[in-house]
């Protein structure tokens, strides 16, 4: 168990700011996970509430004794229950992609670390940022 260890682990000489500069990613590794979780966790938020305002809105139905409770209006409402799965879908969706695009910064930061570079990552975070924006 210990030789498998040392076969995946990755030993450098802590020269000048290697130490520092791999911690640092792995931090930002972590932040993307924890992106990720809070996307994750939005998804599930969305598809909750959406829930609740077609539960709510049928029990006030019901009370005020309108008959069928249900909207024959055309367009997508708030208590449309598709409109609040498609959204805490992509939400979902988003938040497992962010794990995926995290893993994949992180191994290849370390790669070129180890070669004495830096890899600048302006596309994947516009992208990233676009994405979200696009769903709010």
């Amino acid at each position: 168990m210990n030789s498998l260890l040392d076969r995946l682990s990755l030993r450098l000489e802590n020269k000048g700011s290697v130490a520092r500069d791999h911690l640092a990613n792995e931090r930002t590794y972590l932040a993307w996970i924890r992106t990720s979780l809070s996307m994750v966790t939005v998804g599930v938020a969305i598809r909750q509430l959406y829930r609740v305002s077609i539960d709510l809105g049928r029990n006030s139905a019901d009370a005020s004794g309108s008959g069928s409770g249900s909207d024959s209006g055309s367009g997508p409402s708030p208590d449309d229950p598709l409109a609040g799965i498609v959204l805490g879908v992509c939400f979902v969706f988003l938040g497992m992609l962010f794990v995926f695009i995290g893993l994949y910064r992180y191994f290849r930061s370390q790669l070129l670390m180890t070669k004495g570079k830096f890899p600048v990552s302006r596309t994947m975070v516009g992208a990233c940022a676009a994405a979200t924006l696009a769903l709010l």
